[in-house]
């Protein structure tokens, strides 16, 4: 194994620092954003789960319960 100048090792090594640094960056908007794409489905998928009872429901009720008024 070859010895470095010690001033080239420590250069190699804040280049690579900084390659990681600037990866971490990256890696943290993505999961920021893919978090905030979650929270966006989670709240649409709420709503959905609440129209599709509500429709359910709706489906559920019998005829009778829907008897015109009084005045036909």
């Amino acid at each position: 194994m070859s010895q470095q100048d010690p001033d080239t090792r420590i250069n190699e090594l804040e280049v690579h620092i900084a390659h990681l640094e600037s990866a971490i960056h990256d890696m943290s908007d993505m999961i920021k954003s893919q978090w905030d794409r979650i929270d966006l489905l989670e709240r649409r998928n709420k709503l959905m789960a609440e129209d599709i009872k509500r429709l359910v429901d709706f489906l559920r009720t019998s005829p009778e319960d829907d008897a015109p008024p009084p005045h036909y």
